[in-house]
């Protein structure tokens, strides 16, 4: 651990083996309290490189408890890094739940709020849903309704190790780039959100490194790890194994631009209120930016790669009532298994 932090304090970048050597001594017990604090700041500080991301993802995707679902490589995740330090409501979720009704098979990984108002574990437990449910009945809502979540801290119990020393330390960390990378059901399709312009081409890339088929990456101008409403939004798009950067406008779907603030939460209660206006249909600039994560989120899925067509299918998910609809048994099921 100490020549691999020399290393670190050095600028220089790990190699795959390195990372996972690095990894593995933390969360087995071998490193310290110390070491772990001065691994996650100098990380921080030198810029973590694909190579690490993808060699640490690969640690967390070994020791992940699995969630045995059929065709993987239908399979889509919302998941995003969080720690945009914005404040908007729950946007990933609420997409998660309008593929869901576009009649996508969704794997929703999350956690609570670490820096947010509202984690996405937190919004759906206040609107009534369990979300501590087993690998078994996570299937079983996979399988029957189309769509599961999966509670991280249930799911990467190799995680407890760093979380004293990564609460102490207070930045955001590798730890929180992996995350998202390692999908408990093994989703091969994405849409994620990340919390800094750098990372959008590195986590792409990362993904492509870890299997994925197809994926999304966004981070907004604005600082959000969303499609932003309010500003232009970096786009890393992999598909046919290229990553293809680029930048796009709510104008490129003739949409208005809304201040960041109309999207913005004091807590879970009222990011639950602004969700279920979006999925009832309600107009609003909430609602609009849940159609632009949407529409990234099927083309993400495979099934289009034409924008309007994908936005034309949230849409139709929103209006027909099934993404609502998504909702209502997701937390009625998740109650009874």
């Amino acid at each position: 651990m100490k020549e691999i932090l020399h290393k670190i304090s050095e600028f220089e970048n790990l190699s795959k083996e390195e990372i996972k050597t690095a990894i593995r001594d933390m969360i087995e017990g071998r490193a310290t309290d110390s070491q772990i604090g001065a691994f996650i700041m100098g990380m921080k500080m030198k810029g973590e490189s694909i190579e690490e991301i993808e060699g640490a993802a690969q640690v967390f995707r070994e020791l992940a408890t699995k969630v045995d679902v059929p065709d993987t490589q239908q399979l889509i995740d919302t998941c995003g890094t969080g720690g945009d330090r914005q404040g908007t409501f729950n946007v990933s979720t609420v997409t998660a739940f309008v593929l869901a009704g576009a009649g996508l098979r969704v794997a929703k990984h999350g956690n609570r709020s670490v820096s947010s108002k509202s984690g996405s574990a937190d919004l759906l437990e206040h609107l009534g849903a369990k979300i501590d449910l087993s690998p078994q009945q996570v299937a079983i809502m996979i399988q029957e309704l189309g769509i599961g979540f999966m509670f991280a801290p249930i799911y990467h119990p190799a995680m407890k190790r760093v979380l004293g020393p990564r609460r102490e330390v207070g930045v955001r960390s590798i730890f929180n780039l992996v995350g998202p990378l390692s999908n408990p059901a093994g989703a091969k399709r994405q849409i994620m959100g990340v919390f800094s312009e750098k990372l959008v081409d590195r986590m792409a890339h990362a993904l492509k490194g870890l299997g994925s088929i197809s994926a999304v990456v966004v981070h907004g101008n604005d600082g959000l790890d969303e499609v932003s409403i309010s500003s232009s939004t970096k786009i890393a798009e992999l598909k046919n194994g290229q990553v293809v950067l680029y930048e796009f406008m709510p104008e490129d779907m003739d949409f208005k631009r809304y201040p960041l603030s109309s999207v913005c939460v004091s807590g879970v209660e009222e990011s639950a209120q602004m969700a279920l206006s979006v999925l009832k249909g309600e107009e609003s600039p909430a609602y609009y930016m849940v159609l632009l994560n949407s529409m990234f989120g099927v083309i993400a899925s495979g099934i289009t790669d034409d924008k309007k067509t994908a936005l034309q299918m949230a849409e139709e998910s929103i209006h027909s009532g099934k993404a609502y609809q998504k909702l209502r048994r997701f937390i009625e099921l998740s109650q009874k298994l």
